[in-house]
This record gives C-alpha cells, sequence and structure tokens, in this order.
C-alpha cells in the first residue's frame, strides 16, 4: 500500500489543502508556502512528529478553536494489507484512509471510521440485524445509484458499506460519537505497523539524533529492517534469566539464618499485641529485564574514532542520505511493507553531483516496484526535478491576505495535452517530453514568472535589458527567461508551467525574411519551399494557441500573453536599436570572440550598448514581469 493522497486541515500555514502522491512526489514553491509543513503534517500523522505533541500554536492562524486533522488515503492495497486491516479494507476495498485529528482540548485521536455516509449511519446505530436489514433493503430501493446489493448476513452486508465508504471519501461526513473508534495504526504492535513506514530527514541538521539506534530514527529503521535482532534477544534473555535465578538462590543462601532469627524476634514482639498473627521477612524476587539489543554508530577519521556530531555538515548530511539509500534498498527481515522516504531540502549540504547522483536513486528505487519505497521530498534545487515528471510536481503558492490561502498546483499529462488539443498531436507531446522540455524547464519550475523564448539569443539579450536597470534585476524578481529550442516547443512549454499555476508569457518570430536569407546562403528552392511549410506550421499552431487570427506569417505585436517579431530579434534590433549592432561588433573585436557561439557576449553587448533600448522590449518586459 502506497499513500494516494493527504488531506489537511488547520495545521500551521495548511488551513485546507488536498494533494495527490505519486511514487515520486516533489513539493516546490516560494518558502513560507508550507512545503515543509506537509512533511511535518505526515510525520505526526505516522509517528507523532519529530517535534513532539501538537499545541494550540500548530493551528492555522490562531484557530484554536478548531480541530487539526489529517487525512491519508493509500492505494496499491495488497492481499496482506487487506488481512492485516481487516473490516477497515474488506474485500472489494481498492482503498484505504484513516485520519487522526487533534481537538481543540488537546486531545488526539487516530482512526479509520471517524467518517462515514450519513444514510449508512443510521443503518449502523440500529442495534438489531432485522431492523438494519429492513433499512438497508428500504435504502438500496431508493438510492439504486449507490449500487448496493442485496442484503446477505449483518456481518457481509456491513462490510459491503465499509467498502462502498472506502471508495468514496469524498461523499462522507463525520461520524456519530458511538461509531468512532480509536485506531492504533502506525504505533508498534498496531494494524499498520507492519504495513507501512514514513521516515522523514528534516531540513534541520539532526545526524547526531538520527544516528542513534532509536524507533524513530533513520538508523534505527535501517536496523530494524536489515538485522535481526531476534535470536541474540532470545540468548540474552536466558542469560539474564539464568543470572536472576543465580541472584535469588544468593539472597536466599545468605540471608536465610539471618532472617530466620529476626522473624522469631519480631513474631515474640507482635504475638504479646496482636495474638493469632505472624510476620514472614524474605528476600525480594529479583527483578531483571533483558535489554533490546542496540547499537552505536561512530566514525573513525583515519585511525581517530569521533562521535556523528563532530563531523562537518557535509559529512553528516552524506552519512543520513547513505542510510537513506540503504534503508531503501535493504530487505526487511521483519516485515514486506513499503517504506515513505520523506526529505526536507535533500540537496542541503550536497555537492552537485551528489546532489544529481542521490535525486537518480530516490528515483531508481522509487520506480523499482520490487523496493516497496515511496520517495517525498521539499525542494529548492533542480537536480530534484524532472521536467519530464512534471505531473509529479506539487507547487505551493500562498496568497497575500491577511489569513493567506495555500493552493497546491499539479498537472497530469492528460491535463497538458487537453491544453494543446488541436494545437499539437499527442505523439509529439510524448517525444518533446522526451526530449526538448526535459533539459529545459527545470528551472522555470522554480520561478515566480516565466518567460518563453525560443534560443539562448532571445534570452541573453533581455536578461542584459534588465542588467541596464541593475545587475541580475529579473533574476531577483524570479523571472526564468527559458529558451524552448524553437518556437514549435513553446506551446507545450507554456502549458506545463501555466497548469502549475506560473504566469508565462511568450515571444516568437514570424520569420518573414527567412526567404531572402535563404537564397542568400545558396539553399535550394525544394529547401526553401520546405522550409517555408514549417514557418507557416508554427506560426499558424502558435496563433491558434494563443486565441489570435491565423495567418501565414505574423505582423509584429504585443499582445497580453505574447509577443510576435514579424521576422526575427536580430532583424529588429539592427532595424530599431543600431547601437546594440555597434556594441556586437565591438565585443567580438575586443574579446576574439564570435557572438554566435558565445550568449555572455550577446548579453554584455546589450549592456554597453548605447541608445535607447527600444520601446517594443520595455513593453514586452513590463508584460514579463507583471508592472
Amino acid at each position: 500500500m502506497k499513500i494516494k493522497s493527504v488531506k489537511i486541515q488547520n495545521f500551521r500555514t495548511l488551513k485546507d489543502v488536498q494533494i495527490d502522491f505519486d511514487a515520486v512526489t516533489t513539493f516546490i514553491g516560494p518558502n513560507g508556502t508550507g512545503k515543509s509543513t506537509v512533511l511535518r503534517a505526515l510525520d505526526w500523522f505516522f509517528n507523532g512528529g519529530k517535534q513532539g505533541e501538537l499545541s494550540e500554536r500548530d493551528c492555522s492562524f490562531g484557530s484554536t478553536d478548531e480541530k487539526i486533522e489529517v487525512q491519508v488515503t493509500f492505494g496499491d492495497l495488497t492481499d496482506k494489507d487487506r488481512e492485516a486491516l481487516g473490516k477497515y479494507a474488506p474485500e472489494g476495498a481498492v482503498l484505504f484512509t484513516a485520519w487522526k485529528t487533534r481537538q481543540p482540548d488537546g486531545s488526539e485521536t487516530f482512526s479509520a471510521n471517524a467518517k462515514g455516509y450519513p444514510a449508512f449511519n443510521k443503518i449502523r446505530e440500529l442495534s438489531k440485524a432485522g431492523d438494519q436489514k429492513s433499512a438497508y433493503t428500504e435504502l438500496r430501493s431508493a438510492e439504486p445509484s449507490l449500487n448496493l446489493p442485496a442484503w446477505t448476513n449483518q456481518s457481509d452486508s456491513l462490510q459491503v458499506l465499509t467498502s462502498w465508504e472506502a471508495n468514496n471519501i469524498h461523499q462522507l461526513v463525520e461520524a456519530p460519537e458511538t461509531q468512532t473508534t480509536k485506531f492504533f495504526g502506525f504505533n508498534s504492535g498496531g494494524k499498520m505497523s507492519d504495513l507501512f513506514d514514513f521516515v522523514l530527514v528534516t531540513a534541520d541538521l539532526r545526524a547526531g539524533e538520527e544516528a542513534q539506534d532509536t524507533k524513530s530514527s533513520v538508523i534505527g529503521k535501517l536496523l530494524e529492517r536489515s538485522v535481526d535482532r531476534s535470536a541474540a534477544d532470545e540468548e540474552i534473555a536466558k542469560i539474564v534469566e539464568s543470572s536472576r535465578v543465580a541472584q535469588q538462590k544468593v539472597y536466599e543462601e545468605k540471608f536465610a539464618h539471618q532472617l530466620t532469627e529476626i522473624k522469631k524476634q519480631l513474631n515474640d514482639v507482635v504475638a504479646t499485641y496482636s495474638p493469632g498473627r505472624t510476620i514472614h521477612v524474605v528476600p525480594s524476587e529479583v527483578e531483571l529485564r533483558a535489554p533490546k539489543t542496540s547499537f552505536d554508530v561512530s566514525v573513525f577519521d583515519g585511525e581517530t574514532e569521533t562521535i556523528v556530531e563532530r563531523q562537518g555538515h557535509g559529512f553528516q548530511r552524506t552519512l543520513l542520505v547513505s542510510a537513506l539509500q540503504v534503508l531503501a534498498e535493504s530487505t526487511s527481515s521483519t516485515t514486506e511493507g513499503v517504506i515513505c522516504l520523506a526529505i526536507e531540502e535533500p540537496e542541503l549540504f550536497q555537492h552537485p553531483i551528489q546532489a544529481q547522483a542521490f535525486a537518480k536513486v530516490l528515483r531508481a528505487l522509487a520506480e523499482d516496484s520490487s523496493k516497496r519505497i515511496q520517495v517525498t521530498y521539499a525542494t529548492h534545487s533542480p537536480y530534484f526535478l524532472e521536467a519530464k515528471h512534471f505531473d509529479q510536481v506539487r507547487r505551493l503558492t500562498r496568497s497575500q491576505e491577511a489569513t493567506p490561502i495555500v493552493t497546491v498546483h499539479c498537472a497530469t499529462i492528460a491535463d497538458v495535452k487537453a491544453r494543446l488539443s488541436g494545437v499539437v498531436r499527442e505523439e509529439v507531446v510524448e517525444r518533446q517530453l522526451d526530449g526538448i522540455v526535459t533539459g529545459q524547464l527545470s528551472v522555470a519550475l522554480f520561478a515566480s514568472r516565466a518567460f518563453l523564448v525560443e534560443g539562448t539569443t532571445e534570452s541573453s539579450v533581455f536578461y542584459g535589458i534588465g542588467d541596464r536597470v541593475g545587475a541580475g534585476s529579473l533574476e531577483a524578481a524570479g523571472i526564468s527567461i527559458v529558451p524552448v529550442g524553437g518556437k514549435q516547443s513553446i506551446p507545450l512549454a507554456h502549458a506545463i508551467l501555466s497548469a502549475l499555476g506560473i504566469p508565462v508569457y511568450a515571444l516568437f518570430d514570424g520569420d518573414k525574411g527567412f526567404q531572402a536569407r535563404a537564397e542568400e546562403r545558396g539553399r535550394p528552392a525544394e529547401k526553401i519551399d520546405e522550409e517555408r511549410k514549417g514557418h507557416i506550421s508554427a506560426n499558424r499552431s502558435l496563433l491558434k494557441y494563443f486565441g489570435l487570427d491565423e495567418v501565414d506569417f505574423p505582423a509584429s505585436i504585443v499582445e497580453e500573453h505574447v509577443a510576435i517579431f514579424d521576422d526575427h530579434l536580430e532583424a529588429f534590433l539592427d532595424a530599431n536599436w543600431p547601437e546594440w549592432s555597434t556594441a556586437c561588433k565591438a565585443v567580438e573585436s575586443e574579446a576574439g570572440v564570435s557572438l554566435a557561439k558565445n550568449q555572455l557576449a550577446y548579453r554584455t553587448a546589450t549592456i554597453e550598448a548605447g541608445g535607447v533600448v527600444p520601446s517594443a522590449l520595455e513593453e514586452i518586459l513590463t508584460k514579463v514581469t507583471g508592472t
């Protein structure tokens, strides 16, 4: 079983959000939007939380009179899962849901049937099987859309109701108090303890704690899954019991004579005050309890042994990363359950190459069905975000009201294909996802706003225009200029970013002057005709996507969401900013480089160019920045 969806209410910054989970679920977004809060809410649900019990300060924006609730729905149930869950996941149920709640008075409950379908609750409230049968049959007739089978017997028919509720959670309400039960799900010995394990590594460096052999630490969970302590514990228990018996025997041998004399003296005196009663004095029963086998972790740096906390932050994080990897790859000695690895900022203290390697390992583990691994993390690093898996990204944003609202943006491949319907064929979408888009969007997904352009020349020039105002001014404003490798890739990139809630602006070339340039290069007529068809097809597709009139070669225009050069950027700059062309030649001469092969040179020339930036370019940047 794996996490399918999570609903969080009144927990810190998350007033009310619902999030779907995948094999790998990546949380991104600005600081303070609640990425880490999602992981900590799950840690509270599964483990009680690394920070201990919740308090009123954990309620959203002072809502202390409202309950905190985390609801987790699991999918991919196996026969073993259903067997362990019993009535909570009867035959036919494909989902299982549990709730953890903190009431305003501070009490916490964990339940798997805290909610129910109103009409079913009325049936359950009836005490007699005959009355339940009558109510069931009446409901089946009144609401045929429920598709309830005919009543068979009390046990089976009530299980039918439970199965229906498991698959229709969105229709459930709070169940009457008499029907709710505490569900000891993830504690030791609970129904879920062998089915699912949630491991959180927080961003605050806790390597020393995580390296201790405890129930909730990474090392502890690794040892629990990798080392069978039972044989050793049984032998130790025998030794301890033997020692207890021997110690008891020593007491009896050494104190028997002394205690006999004391008892006689006491009883002689007691008899004078209270005849008929006698006093016995014997050695207390020796209580020796066999300790559970535990392990210590230390670091040998050369020949010097040190504790984990004495190592540098980079090595401490490497230890945690390594332990997580081994934990995920290990074969459990006691359980076949799923492990969910949850990591705040997995890139923390990692060199880029190490971060890239760790990201690949995590994905490989999660996508290997034999490993029973689910992965989720909150990250600011493009190394842990693959654009082709954009459907596994959850982007969180926060509104600016006095009581902010957090919104979770996500996009499925079906969503994106629907946006591109009639513009890009489905098979082309698949090819672009695996090729062009994969290497371009990772950084843009972290942006506050995105600006899509065809190539690196456009990105260099517009970044350079921003630098004329202040070095890195566009980057500082959270603007990502994305060269997508040609105008035919703009619709797909635009659809993905828009679906994830990122404001997007686009610029493309109409290329009306392509023929003159092709003839100047001596291209044959058939190649020119082929290129013409390509430009016309791409132009019409883009115009259709942005809701503009379709023509073969559009005129220059700056619209609300898209801008077009009738030919291309260089032609526009040559005609409208001659100082830019002069600056390009100067940079090429002084640096001895070709601008066509050096995008930094384009940016430098744009910064150093005299004259005034053309108003059309300034207008485009105004649209891009939303100012």
